[in-house]
């Protein structure tokens, strides 16, 4: 049966007409008639406010943007209603009451929803709260302390725990480990959608901090536009910034990995300035036109000296994009398939090592992979050289793991270290039940010793 093209596809039709032949009068007489019969879709009034600030019309241009801002945030998509609230300062400094309309309730209920456990910097869930029951956590005092087994093989490094205690686990979404689409096809993908924005790291920013925390993000970013083919983060400068995506494409790239990482809307890039003294691990290179929020460390550290639970908020991010990031692109995991992805970032805790805790030891095996958040962190020979201090976010003690060699470094906490760890049982349990997952990772290890032997 034919189906009749509706009122507003017609209409859309006509506003493409209208743009094409730049006649911009009759184009912002569509976007009205369109708005009205999409009351609830926010990037209509977004669209015109920015063909009335092309003409030169700024104080009509404020009056789209700021509904655009209320429809943003009434649908979920607080990152995109802040980003809007900075076009809206850029125009008139003096619409600061802006802030206020950026309403985070939609985004939080979102999040809380799509998430079994959170953590938060604001109020958590209240037992009447409506939806799913959702638990909250502090990676940071809640993370147990890694104690050294004394009943541990002279040959190995292990760990054990206070008993009746459980590990603080990483509650990684699905979204985050799937296979991302190609950069073209990214271009012409549709947006995702709020539920979808809500599992990604960048929400708790906006989502689970108090309102004052929210408005000094928004009040104090940096709003930036980049063309296709420019840097947001070059690998090797000084980690100054995080970047959180609000259109547009991107892809980071690793020296060591064998696959790119394509970020979008609701991901972040540069989490290397949540560690401390270090510098961007990646580039990172726009994919198309990019729009980002750009948060500066400084920022970020002084929210944290005025709240100390918003350090809980950014560890979780920093923690999440380094697993994910770890299990799509280095070349250990990449022939993993999704569900067993997803099992491995099961098994990543986060744990706490007190200064002086050896985390890897030379002439001994390693108990599992480490990645180093926070802290300072030495290496050192076999015969106890101070080689430096390990760079955070790196993992450490995957060379014993593969090879089942004792390490040739020793790793010593210097001061007391935040860590994800992931146990060697775990690891070698899910590579007993892929032998073809074992031989990827000689091949790979095959590799990179010819290619070290060539350099």
């Amino acid at each position: 049966m034919f189906k009749r093209p509706s009122k507003t596809t017609n209409l859309r039709a006509q506003l493409g007409k209208a743009l094409k032949a730049d006649r911009v009068n009759e184009a912002l007489d569509l976007y009205q008639l369109i708005e009205k019969q999409r009351t609830d879709e926010p990037r209509w009034p977004h669209r015109r406010g920015d063909l009335l600030q092309r003409v030169g019309r700024k104080a009509d241009a404020v009056i789209a943007y700021e509904r655009a801002v209320d429809l943003y945030a009434a649908k979920g998509f607080v990152a995109r209603a802040a980003a809007m609230a900075k076009v809206i300062l850029a125009i008139d400094p003096s619409k600061g009451e802006v802030l206020g309309r950026v309403d985070p309730e939609a985004a939080r209920r979102l999040h809380r929803e799509n998430r079994n456990i959170i953590v938060t910097a604001d109020e958590p869930p209240t037992p009447d709260s409506e939806g799913p029951t959702t638990e909250t956590q502090s990676l940071i005092t809640d993370a147990l302390p890694l104690i050294s087994d004394q009943t541990a093989p002279l040959g190995e490094t292990r760990f054990t725990k206070p008993e009746k205690t459980e590990d603080i686990k990483l509650d990684i979404t699905d979204v985050e480990l799937l296979q991302r689409p190609s950069p073209r096809e990214s271009l012409i993908s549709q947006r995702p959608s709020a539920r979808t924005l809500a599992q990604l790291p960048a929400m708790p920013l906006f989502a689970e901090v108090p309102r004052y925390i929210l408005e000094a993000l928004i009040k104090e970013s940096t709003l930036i536009d980049v063309e296709d083919g420019q840097r947001l983060v070059t690998a090797g400068t000084s980690a100054e910034a995080l970047y959180v995506l609000v259109e547009g494409n991107a892809v980071g790239r690793r020296g060591s990995d064998i696959r790119t990482l394509l970020l979008g809307e609701g991901d972040v890039a540069g989490v290397s300035c949540l560690l401390s003294n270090v510098s961007y691990g990646e580039d990172v290179i726009a994919c198309g036109r990019v729009r980002a929020l750009r948060i500066s460390k400084l920022l970020l550290d002084g929210l944290v000296r005025q709240h100390p639970p918003f350090d809980d908020v950014l560890f979780e991010i920093l923690s999440r994009r380094l697993v994910a990031t770890l299990l799509r692109t280095n070349p250990i995991f990449t022939a993993f398939d999704e569900k067993t992805r997803r099992q491995i970032a099961s098994s990543f805790e986060v744990r706490r090592a007190l200064a002086g805790t050896k985390i890897v030891e030379a002439g001994k095996r390693s108990d599992g992979m480490y990645l180093p958040l926070c802290g300072r962190v030495v290496a050192r020979t076999g015969e106890g050289t101070r080689l430096g201090n390990m760079e955070l976010g790196q993992a450490i003690g995957q060379e014993s793991l593969l090879t089942r060699r004792p390490s040739p470094i020793t790793v010593e906490a210097a001061s007391e270290v935040l860590v994800l760890r992931m146990p060697a049982a775990r690891f070698s349990n899910l590579l007993m039940k892929r032998p073809d997952v074992v031989e990827h990772i000689q091949m790979v290890k095959r590799r990179q010793s010819v290619a070290a032997r060539l350099l």
